[in-house]
């Protein structure tokens, strides 16, 4: 009984090893702590938005969303977690095609027999961590100048795509967030944050990131009052409601359009994008 629980063990640990072989091909340290660019999910392939996109498709297309690094150091390895309701989204594949680092290994996590991520704690259906290296992006060994006055100038710094990921949609939503983290390692810990290194340097740093919205009612997007069109009215309405939340005296859940709980700039912004639709 005691040899099979050691040969248990064994096999425990060397699953355990191999999954962090297959899936950390790239060497991110732990105890980054500077922060630097930002990585957010947008519709193009070389800046990020001023605020969280929204996505929509009907049940049964495919979608494609562009992961994008903007005004980063230099790097030349990165890690990132992209997660979605697996139930409305369910991702199919990733590609590194245009990006600015060739090599990438990705998991998909299903939450079915053979799932990549099954040792990963805190990665469930729908996440997908995607681990990148290359070349150095910027090698002319110049980060900044400074000037006498004290001001920088010619700072070195990258901006552009790291990935696509292609997404199946499954149902409707009102609203659902495609967020973006890291975990780092099966039993490691997790970050609201893209982890990258520069080998040159040795060094690492982390980015702030920023999320996306996906929805797709049937309900005309961005029509608060139901009139069956988008205009200055239901613009307004939004503006009345704004920072308001369930129990708030100006609360409309109608002008909440991402279902996030609370009327922001994403529900203007999108309404805004969706100005002068009808059904």
């Amino acid at each position: 009984m005691r040899r099979v629980g050691l040969t248990r063990i064994r096999s425990i640990l060397l699953l355990f090893l191999v999954s962090v072989i297959a899936y950390s091909p790239v060497t991110i340290y732990a105890n980054a702590q500077t922060t630097s660019g930002l990585v957010c999910v947008s519709r193009v392939s070389y800046s990020c938005p001023i605020v969280q996109p929204v996505y929509t498709g009907r049940p049964g297309t495919q979608l494609s969303v562009n992961v994008v690094v903007q005004g980063a150091e230099p790097f030349d390895a990165y890690s990132v977690v992209i997660g979605v309701n697996s139930s409305i989204l369910q991702p199919v594949g990733v590609n590194a095609t245009g990006g600015l680092l060739p090599n990438i290994n990705s998991m998909i996590c299903t939450g079915g027999q053979s799932d990549p991520c099954a040792h990963w704690v805190g990665l469930g259906p729908g996440d997908v961590r995607v681990a990148g290296w290359g070349s150095v992006t910027n090698t002319t060994g110049v980060d900044f100048t400074v000037s006498s006055s004290g001001s920088i100038s010619n700072q070195s710094v990258t901006t552009g795509l790291l990935f696509t990921i292609t997404y199946e949609v499954r149902a409707e939503t009102k609203g659902t967030q495609i967020v973006l983290f890291d975990q780092v390692s099966p039993s490691g810990w997790s970050c609201a944050c893209a982890l990258f290194s520069n080998s040159v340097k040795g060094e690492s740093f982390q980015s702030n990131v920023q999320g996306g919205w996906f929805s797709n009612s049937s309900l005309l997007f961005g029509d608060v009052n139901g009139d069956c069109r988008v205009d200055l009215l239901d613009v307004v309405l939004i503006l009345f409601a704004w920072g308001s939340m369930q129990g708030s005296v100006n609360w409309n859940p109608s002008a909440d359009l991402n279902g996030d709980g609370k009327v922001d700039l994403i529900d203007f912004y999108a309404a805004v994008m969706n100005y002068g639709s009808v059904c």
